[in-house]
C-alpha cells in the first residue's frame, strides 16, 4: 500500500470517527434540549390551567369536576391531574396515578418563580411521562398544584425532522475532508516519490539528478539536504575520476620510458656501455619519481583518514623556522633567488613565548614545500620573503581564502602566522580555487615537474594541527602563501575563531 493511500485512508478514519463522536455528543445534546423544550411547553400551558384551577376552588368545585373543566382546557397539549407540594397525587384520570407520590423537582433556572415543578415518571409502558405543576391554591390547609403532563416526545422522531439535514451536512464534510485529506496526501507523497526517484536515480549513477526544494518545512529540508548530499556525492565521484585520470596519467609517463629504456637494453639498442648507463640511469630515476609519487599517495590517503601518527609537542619556531629557512639557501642560491626571513627581534621574543603544539618534523614539511614552489615558479633573480608573526584571531584572515574542505573550529585568542611571498608571475584566477586539489596544476606547474600532491598534503597537515592555509595572488606580481597555526594554551575561553576558508 502506497503512502498516498495510507494518508488518504488515516485521514478518513479520523474524520469518520470525528463524526460518530459527533452524531453521539449531539444525540445526548439534542436529547436534554428536546426535554427542556417540551417542559417549557407544558410550564406554559399551566399557568392559564392553575389561575383557572384557583378559581375552582374557590368555589369548593370538587376535584374531579376541575380536572374535567381544566382538560377540556388543555385540549391535546397534556394531560391534567392535581397533586399536593409533598408530591402526593389528589386526582387523576388518565395514568392512575391518584393516591400515589410522585416527585417534584425544582426548576433549575434561577429566574423562574416559586410555586412551579417538574418531574419525569417512567410507565408501565416504557414511556417517560414529563409534567410540570404549577401553584393553584390551599385547598383544606394544604397547597394544591395543577400538573400538566405529557408522554416525553421520542428522539427519534426528532431526529427524523432533522436527520436530512444532518446527513446532508455530515456527507458534505466527509466530502470535503476527504478532497483535503488527496491534497494533503499528494502534497507529502509527491515529494517524497520525486527524492525516491532521485535516490534511484543516484543508484544508478546519475548523480546530476536534482530535486526541487519548495519551501521551509521539513519536506522542504530534506530536499534541499538531499540536493546538497548529491552535489557532495557527485564532487566527490568526479574527484575519483579525476584522480584515477590523473595516476594513470602520471605513472604513463615513467613507466612508458622505462619501458622503452629496458628493452633498447634488452634487443641490443643500447649497444656501449655509455648508452646502456644512460638506459640505466633513465630507468632509476623514473622509479625514483613513481616511488616519490606513491609515497605522496600514501601520505596523503593516511592524512585524510587521519591514520597518520602525528606528535602533540611543543614546537618553537622562533628557533626552527630560520633552520628551516637556512637549509633551502643552496637551492636558491641555484636558482638565483634570493631567499630573505624578515622576522624582527620583537616578533622573536613573540613566537618564542606562543609556541604551537604540533609535529615539528610535518610542520618543516608544509614550510619547505610552500618555499620550494615559491623558489620553483619564482622570476630569475627574483625574491621568496618569510615573515611569522603572532597576531589575534581577529585580524587574521584577512587575504582570500582558498579551501577544500571544512575546518575543525578551535577557538584560540591568538595565532601565529606564517607568510610566504614571492615575487613570480602570479597565479590566474581561474587556477586560484582548485590550487588544493590532489594532482591539480597549472601549465607552469607541469613544465617545472612534480606530482600535484604537494599543496594537498600540506593542507592536511596544517588541516590536522587545527590551522588554515590561505593565498593571495596577482597576476604578474607573485603569491603569498600564509599558514595560521593556533598558539598553544592562548586561552581557551577567549572568543575567536580561526579564519575560515572561502
Amino acid at each position: 500500500m502506497s503512502l498516498r493511500t495510507r494518508l488518504i485512508l488515516t485521514h478518513t478514519f479520523v474524520i469518520l470517527l470525528a463524526l460518530a463522536l459527533l452524531t453521539a455528543s449531539l444525540f445526548f445534546i439534542l436529547r436534554d434540549y428536546q426535554r427542556q423544550v417540551q417542559l417549557s411547553r407544558l410550564g406554559d400551558a399551566a399557568v392559564p390551567l392553575a389561575f383557572q384551577a384557583r378559581t375552582l376552588f374557590a368555589s369548593n368545585v370538587p376535584f374531579r369536576d376541575v380536572l374535567a373543566r381544566l382538560q377540556q382546557q388543555a385540549g391535546t397539549t397534556g394531560t391534567v391531574f392535581l397533586v399536593t407540594e409533598k408530591g402526593v397525587v389528589l386526582a387523576d384520570t388518565t395514568y392512575g396515578l391518584a393516591n400515589r407520590t410522585i416527585k417534584l423537582n425544582p426548576p433549575v433556572r434561577a429566574e423562574v418563580t416559586r410555586g412551579y415543578f417538574w418531574g419525569s415518571l417512567q410507565l408501565k409502558t416504557g414511556r417517560t411521562l414529563l409534567y410540570v405543576a404549577v401553584l393553584a391554591g390551599q385547598v383544606g390547609g394544604q397547597a394544591v398544584y395543577v400538573a400538566l403532563a405529557n408522554i416525553e416526545r421520542p428522539l427519534f422522531e426528532v431526529l427524523d425532522e432533522i436527520g436530512a439535514s444532518l446527513c446532508m451536512a455530515g456527507g458534505i464534510t466527509l466530502v470535503v475532508s476527504l478532497v483535503v485529506a488527496i491534497l494533503l496526501a499528494r502534497s507529502i507523497a509527491r515529494p517524497l516519490a520525486q527524492l525516491t526517484e532521485a535516490t534511484e536515480a543516484i543508484a544508478r549513477g546519475k548523480y546530476e539528478h536534482r530535486v526541487q526544494a519548495k519551501g521551509h518545512d521539513e519536506i522542504g529540508r530534506l530536499a534541499a539536504s538531499f540536493n546538497a548530499m548529491a552535489e557532495r556525492v557527485q564532487r566527490a565521484r568526479q574527484m575519483e575520476k579525476d584522480f584515477v585520470a590523473n595516476v594513470s596519467h602520471e605513472l604513463k609517463t615513467p613507466l612508458t620510458s622505462i619501458q622503452g629504456f629496458a628493452q633498447a637494453i634488452l634487443d641490443g639498442t643500447a649497444q656501449d656501455l655509455a648508452e646502456a648507463r644512460r638506459a640505466a640511469q633513465t630507468i632509476y630515476d623514473e622509479t625514483a619519481r613513481m616511488a616519490h609519487l606513491v609515497g605522496d599517495l600514501l601520505t596523503l590517503a593516511r592524512l585524510e583518514s587521519g591514520q597518520m601518527p602525528m606528535a602533540r609537542e611543543p614546537v618553537d619556531l622562533s628557533d626552527l623556522l630560520p633552520r628551516w629557512i637556512e637549509r633551502l639557501q643552496p637551492r636558491a642560491r641555484a636558482l638565483e633567488t634570493r631567499l630573505v626571513t624578515a622576522i624582527d627581534a620583537a616578533e622573536y621574543r613573540r613566537l618564542a613565548e606562543a609556541s604551537v603544539l604540533g609535529d615539528a618534523a610535518r610542520l618543516e614539511q608544509v614550510v619547505t614545500n610552500l618555499v620550494d614552489n615559491a623558489l620553483k615558479y619564482n622570476r630569475p633573480g627574483g625574491s621568496v620573503t618569510i615573515t611569522a608573526k603572532v597576531e589575534p584571531v581577529e585580524s587574521a584572515g584577512r587575504s582570500t581564502l582558498i579551501a577544500r574542505r571544512k575546518i575543525l573550529p578551535q577557538l584560540t585568542p591568538q595565532w601565529v602566522r606564517i607568510a610566504i611571498t614571492d615575487t613570480g608571475e602570479g597565479i590566474p584566477a581561474e587556477d586560484v580555487p582548485r590550487l588544493f586539489e590532489r594532482f591539480y596544476r597549472g601549465d607552469k606547474a607541469r613544465v617545472s615537474g612534480g606530482t600535484g600532491l604537494g599543496l594537498s598534503i600540506a593542507w592536511e597537515i596544517v588541516t590536522a594541527h587545527g590551522g588554515t592555509i590561505t593565498v593571495a595572488s596577482e597576476v604578474g606580481r607573485g603569491s603569498t602563501f600564509t599558514i595560521h597555526l593556533p598558539v598553544k594554551d592562548g586561552g581557551a575561553n577567549a572568543r575567536g575563531s580561526p579564519p575560515l576558508p572561502l
